[in-house]
């Protein structure tokens, strides 16, 4: 189990409080500023709250000694860098360093690269990737040690339409097999189809949590994101066709 309890952060959260049980596709959303990059880095452990805490199994998290943290949590930060040219290959490979693996850790690197079409760019230096390319590496190594938890900054941003999808089926068979995934993403469509829950914050605070039509409500879209929309559910996916709100988000709509 997962629990948030009444977490703040000067400046970026304000008592924000929810929890998880069990494995799941959690959506964590929010316009730009309203703190998602800050509550994952807080259930990291790297960053610490002035105030609450975030428990893992009753335990919590910040507290935990850094290699029983690293076998708990994998997290893709918003902004993943390699300056170095080092292969594809060397790039999975240090994502697994250390870790107690079911197979060997050259068969496990090869089985992520299969998952994430990765197997033809194994050789290749990863600062002659597209940008796309680059983020479908870092996050086959933030997954590929298949940890309890894991936590993913804007995973699909920067990728095309195939692989939005493909990841986010990729990471829904992950959390239906019981790992526990919270993602920050902008995608709302893809937010309602994917997840088994949504966290909706605004200006640092939770709005909203629950399942995806009682969080994506119409006040609660114009309170975070100041739109209108309109939903079409059909088998196999939604459509939303958003608007602009009068004049800033806190105006009627």
């Amino acid at each position: 189990m997962l629990e948030v309890s009444a977490l703040s952060v000067s400046g970026r959260l304000e008592n924000v409080s929810w929890a998880a049980n069990g494995g799941g596709l959690i959506g964590i959303l929010g316009a730009n500023g309203a703190g998602k990059s800050t509550l994952l880095q807080c259930m990291t452990g790297q960053l610490q709250a002035d105030s609450g805490n975030c428990w893992w199994q009753q335990q919590p998290i910040a507290d935990m000694p850094v290699q029983a943290r690293r076998q708990l949590i994998s997290y893709l930060p918003q902004h993943p860098s390699v300056s170095a040219p080092v292969s594809v290959n060397h790039v999975l490979t240090t994502g697994l360093v250390n870790l107690q693996l079911p197979v060997s850790l050259d068969e496990r690197v090869r089985q992520v690269a299969r998952e994430f079409n990765l197997t033809g760019l194994l050789s290749r230096p990863i600062t002659q990737l597209s940008g796309g390319e680059q983020r479908r590496v870092h996050l086959a190594r933030s997954l590929s040690s298949e940890s309890p938890l894991a936590l993913c900054d804007e995973p699909v941003a920067g990728l095309d339409l195939y692989y939005q999808l493909r990841v986010m089926e990729l990471l829904k068979q992950r959390s239906d097999n019981g790992q526990l995934i919270c993602i920050a993403l902008h995608d709302l469509a893809l937010a309602a189809r994917y997840c088994d829950q949504l966290v909706l914050l605004h200006q640092g605070r939770l709005l909203a949590s629950g399942q995806p039509m009682q969080v994506l409500t119409p006040e609660n879209l114009r309170r975070a994101y100041g739109i209108k929309a309109q939903w079409w559910c059909e088998d196999g996916g939604v459509a939303m066709l958003p608007t602009l709100c009068k004049e800033n988000p806190d105006d009627e709509c």
